[in-house]
């Protein structure tokens, strides 16, 4: 599977140095932007809202890439433990890339690409307090759907597949982590 996604990735790079035109080569400073982001995914069977925050640099006009930052924001329920009400958390950190395969005026299409690891917390029911209870790595692939809204702002629509390794805690494991998700985003480049 990861020679797959390797291999996906080299033929992108491809693809966008082979289409890379005068106009790009004019535009090779480096521009910052931080973004933030959201959307839905199925954890332990939950339908679970979380969030991120991206910042990086523009390297090359289709090609994006920095560091993120996610959480849950609803807590979701262990379907596992039937005798206590606990409820599941996790943040997490890595890097991410975004190449642009496609741009059309205003709408261009990439794919966001990430890794990262974090700490799953666990939180029994009407308790302030959440300990860490087990680390895990992450990585996602993804497609968006971009539209250029002004100069400076970007709003995104897409989604992909989330995979975890490494989750083995209160009767959970990959398997309940590993999902689909969607998002929205936007992004502020200067």
């Amino acid at each position: 599977m990861m020679k797959r996604i390797l291999f996906f990735l080299l033929i992108c790079g491809f693809c966008i140095q082979s289409q890379a035109t005068e106009t790009d080569s004019t535009s090779q400073s480096l521009k910052a932007f931080i973004g933030f982001g959201g959307g839905n995914s199925m954890i332990a069977r939950d339908g679970t809202i979380w969030m991120s925050i991206k910042g990086g640099v523009n390297v090359h006009s289709r090609i994006q890439t920095g560091l993120y930052v996610s959480t849950i924001v609803s807590d979701v329920k262990n379907p596992n433990l039937k005798t206590a009400s606990q409820y599941i958390d996790y943040n997490a950190l890595g890097a991410f890339a975004e190449f642009y395969l496609l741009e059309k005026n205003l709408f261009s299409l990439s794919i966001p690409v990430s890794i990262g690891g974090g700490l799953i917390n666990i939180m029994e029911q009407n308790v302030e307090h959440s300990n860490a209870e087990d680390g895990f790595f992450m990585g996602e692939l993804g497609i968006s759907f971009n539209f250029q809204l002004t100069r400076v702002l970007n709003v995104s629509i897409g989604g992909g597949y989330r995979q975890f390794l490494h989750v083995d805690n209160n009767k959970l494991d990959n398997g309940d982590f590993n999902t689909l998700f969607g998002e929205l985003s936007f992004r502020w480049a200067e």
